[in-house]
């Protein structure tokens, strides 16, 4: 089986292809690796991840680069039903749109919009909140039976580093939150594909955890 990871020019991918294959191992799984961004090899993949590092219409710009991927993406999640997962931008690609910079469209899988996080009020150590979000925080788990939170509790932590949320999401979608300042979306998703709004490739053992759940559930 192959595993793509998606390159579109978003950032270096070495740690989310070393996080993978650790997990691969971990788990002894028998799936190979390829980082990518020919639209054919990513058409055959069995499962896909989408990173994404930088701002939103950036990572939208690197996608529209490469000739025909936006449209093999939908093709092979939603009618061919192969498992997703987006990591930080990559999760937000999956919905309508984003303010962040200028008004950038997503791919509409997943219903809402991205917008700036809301600070007010003072942290558990009296500081004021700052954006962006960066740092460990932990999950609250809304449907702690879903595959991806296997053996994951709330005293996992996940590294977090974005200034713009989800807003609009429908409760359905909804699978773990974080707080800051306020409730924030932090899994989501559907059916095949599924995303997180943390970087598990830079989240130690609970982000290790996560990965291999998400495997075990594409497996």
């Amino acid at each position: 089986m192959d595993l793509i990871i998606i390159d579109y020019g978003s950032g270096n991918l070495r740690s989310v292809e070393n996080a993978f294959s650790n997990a691969i191992s971990d788990s002894s799984l028998k799936c190979k690796i390829i980082v990518t961004s020919n639209i054919n090899i990513i058409a055959a993949a069995d499962f896909l991840v989408l990173p994404g590092v930088g701002s939103f219409p950036d990572c939208k710009s690197g996608l529209q680069n490469i000739k025909g991927l936006n449209e093999v993406l939908s093709e092979q999640v939603l009618f061919k039903k192969k498992k997703f997962l987006g990591i930080c931008v990559g999760m937000q690609l999956m919905f309508d749109y984003s303010l962040e910079k200028i008004k950038t469209s997503g791919f509409g899988w997943l219903s809402g919009n991205f917008n700036k996080i809301k600070t007010f009020g003072l942290d558990y150590l009296g500081r004021d909140f700052k954006v962006p979000h960066m740092g460990w925080n932990s999950l609250l788990l809304e449907k702690d039976n879903h595959p991806i939170l296997r053996h994951i509790s709330e005293k996992d932590q996940y590294y977090f580093v974005h200034s713009y949320c989800l807003e609009g999401n429908q409760s359905d979608q909804l699978i773990a939150s974080t707080n800051y300042c306020h409730q924030i979306p932090a899994i989501v998703g559907q059916e095949n594909y599924l995303g997180v709004q943390f970087h598990p490739e830079k989240s130690s053992l609970s982000g290790q955890k996560l990965i291999s759940n998400w495997l075990k559930w594409s497996c």
